[in-house]
């Protein structure tokens, strides 16, 4: 009986852990990949549970590494503050993006869908600006000096 009641409860866990993995509700991860000889800056953007926007950065990918993070996270990426890599392909392939403040110290900003938000929080950083976020997915986006 002991082994029964023991072998019923481990099947239980296991079902119910296995419906959680291959849930269709559970975030598959998006990757961002580093094919550039310099280490890049990256900051993500999601919409919480309350429908307000969150921005946060900073993550660095150092060359020739990825970065795994939530398929619903919109992303922005900089080599420094005064170089962005540009992402244009990603609109052709009918990526959506958003414009958001993304401040230039470590961060988690709410509400940046306008500059009227940037300009009022700058924390005296000045170059803080509106920057263009893209949602990729579930798939893996190679950043490189060409795209």
């Amino acid at each position: 009986m002991k082994n029964s009641l023991l072998l019923f409860s481990l099947v239980t866990v296991t079902a119910g852990v296995g419906e959680l993995a291959f849930s269709p509700q559970m975030a598959q991860g998006a990757e961002l990949c580093n094919y550039r000889n310099e280490i890049v800056r990256v900051s993500g953007a999601y919409v919480n549970k309350n429908e307000v926007w969150v921005t946060q950065g900073w993550w660095f990918v150092q060359p020739g590494e990825c970065m795994t993070y939530p398929d619903n996270w919109y992303t922005y990426v900089e080599v420094d503050r005064d170089q962005t890599v540009e992402r244009p392909h990603l609109l052709s392939e009918g990526v959506e993006a958003i414009k958001l403040c993304v401040l230039q110290d470590r961060y988690t900003f709410y509400n940046g869908e306008t500059e009227m938000v940037c300009d009022k929080h700058d924390y005296g950083f000045s170059d803080n600006s509106m920057q263009t976020f893209y949602l990729i997915g579930a798939k893996r986006e190679l950043i490189g000096y060409k795209q």
